[in-house]
């Protein structure tokens, strides 16, 4: 159980769990869910996601293990999860991820928006801080993950000077740039073999260190394979400089080139990447693994930092560079860290957090790791991790462009009708062809598979014989030279192996002709051209139904019954083939007759309906003989095959026709079943009195129990008379009409399931009739109220009253021969009404109420307002009359406004008023000037004046 954490890499994790973890802790670690790992004791729950980057390791949990560990008697007690890092959203090992399946191509960006551009599109890892590198991309990436495109690009980007990398954060945010921007470029940390301890700015750690070096992969030059096929592949190259130190056996310098291939990478790039792939190789390779037990070197360094290695028995000694450490001058080598693992003890949090968001506290369910000793490696990754990602190098040779030519079906096709699982008649054929060339006359080598499409022939004439006719109405057919309509559908399609010249096509219609095309397909996915359309008819059916069993037979004197359960000859019932049409009868004198065409006596339906259903043929053959009689039926199919004869079936004088009974009373009837056609000439009825039905040739009548005929449906014309209730139905959307017992002429209208319902309803006062509309009960303010119209002697009413006693309870309209009144009306108070008769008009409020009335009259040749005016101090727009009094101080004139602006001019009528006559008493005065908004009024002497004015409107 430890954390592997690799540089731009997965790495992995796993945490093991006590066997007493409970289940539902269990059941809440799903799959894609989150571990976070934070240094001392803290709760999940009241951190939330700020652990995301407060966590010394975050990972995405993709194994769950419930097993036996068998080393105890407890079931099921090896308990543990693991899974890779939040790398894992940029793409997994395999390359799976959030996929560019539509290219992304910067053109000459920055490195910050290439970064930006390559981001998954999911939103599953965000930018963090992209921090600047000079240069600029151009490039296009498709069908790769963005973990593969990112690490493209910083490399791309990098220089001996300036590596560029880039690393995911827990909180799945991504940081990228130069390496001195990510992680320690001025190592604080030394690790050597000689001590160990603290220094005034560096720490060394204690522990065991293993060092190896190789040049295994070293290599003098690059030959880049770029973008492009065959001839066409753009090639960059590089070389080691300065020359290379090593010799061969000969004593001339060592030549070691490696081939690399990015078929991805633009022929503007192919000699930046061939340089880039070179400076991996043109040194030893260093690998030190340190296994420490000063577990917490997190604290020291992280994955990516750089560091100090010293160890001069291992060669690890860099004599340009000069450090002091401890009071020794040292010359180490700075190494990148790539790799640690490290335990988890007890001195961590682990908790868990799922797709929603909610954290779970796993901290006391895990079992902690004693050993407390991690491995540090620096330099070089584990070889192992190199070998992955790399695209084999080969000639890469021209690209397939040969296309396979037509292949030849060959004709005639054989083939069978057969009989399929559900008893129908259906055809195969089997197809053969002959291997094409491809279209430039090569042989094909490269060949995948044939694609063979088949559907109806629709251009094909399908004849029918006369007994097929004898079944179809004249006016169903379609023409004479074609009477039935030719059979549609769309292609269908199978894939033939290229190793094989022949395919079988089944389950096609019998007699059906179908056109067929065939195709070829070499590897590479070139698709040659269909063959021309080959027409071929399928076979007719010609297989005939199986014997059918003997029928059942009762006889009488002139006529003969047979029943038939649709069985085998064989043995069981309804087990007949499904394209059965009908049987046909034979009757003869001899029990081992020959059924010919003098011995067919009728045909009887028979067909996969009745099989299915399992309904037996009853049919009856008049034969006019009292003589014994056999019985043979033969199945016929639909297209007319026709089965071999049953056994014979003689007939016994079990029914007797009614020609041959003299007397037939009621009490020669017994229970039964009467499937025949039955002519009375009399009466059928249940009783002579009393509550009854009859049925004769009048009719259909029902009586009650006092003797009244309640239903009478004559059938001279169809008439009915019913009395009492007639409703639709007894729930749901229904009508009923006479739905009350004293059976009001009413008709209710029920839309819903409910109680409630809309009228129609018919009543009489005073000799005359009227009729209504009402509607269900509704609740308005509080009251129950509904809709009415009433249509009556006295006029018709519109209106809304109150249920309980049809009160008034809203608008009305009331139209008689003399008047039109409408308005509003709640509970006997009026309010606006509009009023007509034939010598006044009336329009205004509360016309019944004589002191608060407030409306105009208009009669012939008058109009008169009843009521008062609105005062000047409340004005309303455009207001049509203005009326008022105001009192001015000393002076010669006042001006007045109207409040609003008016649409036109108004006419001002006003008078002076003073307190004192006398001198007071102005001599002259008048309208000085009006307009829109107001007027002024001015007198010629200087005292206080009261106005008091009224204005009307002009247009």
């Amino acid at each position: 159980m430890a954390v592997s954490e690799i540089l731009k890499a997965l790495g992995s994790w796993e945490v093991k769990l006590r066997p007493e973890t409970p289940r539902s802790v269990l059941d809440a670690l799903d799959y894609f869910g989150h571990v976070a790992i934070i240094g001392g004791r803290l709760d999940p729950l009241q951190y939330g996601d700020n652990l995301l980057t407060a966590a010394r390791y975050v990972g995405v949990l993709r194994t769950r293990t419930i097993g036996d560990d068998g080393r105890t008697n407890a079931p099921q007690d090896d308990l543990s999860i693991g899974g890779v890092s939040v790398a894992f959203w940029l793409g997994d090992e395999d390359g799976k991820g959030d996929v560019y399946e539509n290219a992304v191509a910067p053109a000459s960006a920055s490195f910050a928006s290439t970064i930006n551009m390559l981001l998954p599109a999911s939103g599953a890892v965000t930018a963090g801080t992209i921090y600047s590198v000079a240069g600029t991309y151009t490039g296009s990436h498709r069908y790769e993950s963005p973990r593969s495109a990112i690490n493209y690009v910083c490399d791309t980007f990098s220089t001996p000077s300036v590596p560029v990398s880039w690393r995911v954060n827990g909180n799945a945010t991504l940081d990228a740039g130069p390496d001195s921007s990510l992680f320690v470029t001025n190592p604080t940390c030394v690790i050597t073999t000689k001590a160990a301890g603290e220094d005034m700015s560096l720490r060394a750690l204690p522990g065991s260190v293993d060092v190896t070096r190789d040049v295994e992969d070293y290599t003098t030059r690059v030959v880049l394979l770029a973008e492009g096929e065959g001839t066409s592949i753009a090639t960059g190259a590089a070389d080691i400089s300065p020359a290379t130190p090593y010799k061969n056996l000969r004593g001339g310098a060592v030549k070691l080139t490696r081939l690399i291939s990015e078929s991805d990478t633009s022929s503007g790039l192919a000699t930046t990447r061939a340089q880039l792939q070179l400076n991996r190789f043109t040194s030893t390779r260093n690998a030190l693994q340190l296994s420490t037990s000063d577990y917490d070197v997190h604290g020291s360094f992280v994955v990516g930092d750089r560091v100090w290695v010293y160890d001069p028995d291992s060669g690890l000694v860099d004599t340009s560079t000069e450090i002091q450490f401890r009071g020794l001058r040292i010359n180490p080598i700075k190494l990148q860290v790539t790799e640690t693992s490290w335990a988890i003890t007890d001195q961590y949090t682990v908790a868990y957090r799922d797709g929603n968001g909610t954290w779970i506290d796993l901290t006391d369910y895990v079992e902690w790791e004693t050993d407390g000793t991690s491995t540090v490696t620096v330099g070089d990754f584990s070889r192992q991790l190199t070998a992955t990602g790399t695209e084999p190098v080969g000639s890469r040779p021209n690209a397939d462009t040969s296309v396979p030519g037509q292949p030849t079906l060959i004709t005639p096709f054989t083939g069978v009708a057969y009989l399929d699982a559900r008893g129908f008649t259906r055809a195969r054929v089997i197809l053969a062809w002959s291997a094409p060339l491809n279209t430039d006359g090569s042989t094909i080598v490269d060949g995948d598979h044939y694609e063979i499409r088949y559907a109806v022939d629709t251009d094909m004439l399908y004849p029918a014989t006369w007994a097929q006719l004898s079944a179809v109405r004249w006016q169903d057919l379609q023409t004479w030279s074609q009477p039935f309509a030719a059979p549609t559908g769309k292609w269908q399609t199978m894939v033939v192996n290229w190793d094989t010249t022949t395919a079988q096509l089944q389950d096609l219609s019998p007699g059906v002709g179908y056109d067929v095309q065939i195709r070829a397909v070499d590897k590479t996915g070139n698709v040659g051209a269909w063959s021309s359309t080959t027409t071929f008819v399928a076979s007719s059916d010609n297989l005939p139904p199986s014997t059918p069993a003997a029928p059942s037979v009762a006889g009488s004197r002139i006529a003969v019954q047979i029943t038939h359960t649709l069985g085998k000859a064989s043995g069981g019932t309804y087990n007949l083939e499904s394209d059965l049409d009908h049987f046909e009868v034979h009757v003869s004198y001899e029990p081992t007759f020959t059924p010919d065409a003098t011995t067919l006596k009728g045909k009887a339906p028979a067909n996969a309906g009745m099989i299915q259903a399992q309904i037996p043929v009853v049919y009856t053959v008049q034969v006019e003989e009292t003589s014994a009689r056999y019985v043979r039926v033969i199945a016929v199919d639909k297209t007319g095959n026709k089965s071999s004869a049953s056994d014979a079936a003689s007939a016994t004088a079990l029914l007797i026709d009614d020609a041959h009974i003299s007397d037939l009373t009621v009490s020669k009837v017994t229970a039964g079943t009467i499937s025949a056609d039955w002519i009375v000439g009399a009466r059928i009825k249940t009783a002579d009195t009393g509550a009854r039905v009859e049925l004769n040739s009048g009719g259909i009548g029902c009586w009650n129990t006092s003797g009244q005929q309640t239903v009478a449906i004559a059938a001279a014309d169809g008439s009915v008379s019913i009395l009492g209730q007639l409703v639709s139905g007894t729930s749901g959307k229904r009508i009923e009409v006479n739905p009350t017992s004293g059976y009001l002429p009413e008709i209710r209208f029920y839309p819903s399931a409910g109680s409630e319902y809309a009228s129609v309803f018919s009543y009489e006062t005073g000799g005359e009739v009227g009729v209504g509309m009402v509607s269900s009960t509704y609740n308005a303010s509080g009251t129950d109220v509904q809709s009415r119209i009433l249509i009556t002697n006295n006029g018709s009413y519109v209106q809304v009253v109150r249920a309980s006693d049809q009160q008034s309870r809203g608008g009305f309209s009331w139209s008689t021969k003399d008047s039109l009144y409408e308005g509003y009306s709640k509970d006997g108070t009026d309010g606006g009404f509009v009023y007509a008769d034939a010598t006044n008009g009336r329009v205004g409020w509360a016309i019944g109420d004589s002191t608060n009335g407030n409306y105009f009259n208009f009669s012939s040749g008058k109009t008169y307002h009843i009521g008062r005016w609105e005062n000047f101090s409340t004005p309303a727009s455009n207001q049509g009359i203005v009326t008022g009094s105001v009192v001015f101080g000393a002076a010669t004139s006042a001006s007045v406004g109207y409040g609003p602006t008016m649409d036109s001019n108004m006419i001002p009528v006003a008078v002076c008023v003073s307190g004192n006559f006398g001198s007071a008493t102005p001599t002259v005065w008048g309208i000085q000037s009006y307009n829109t908004a107001g007027f002024t009024m001015a007198w010629n002497n200087s005292q206080g004046m009261r106005l008091n004015f009224w204005v009307p409107r002009t247009n």
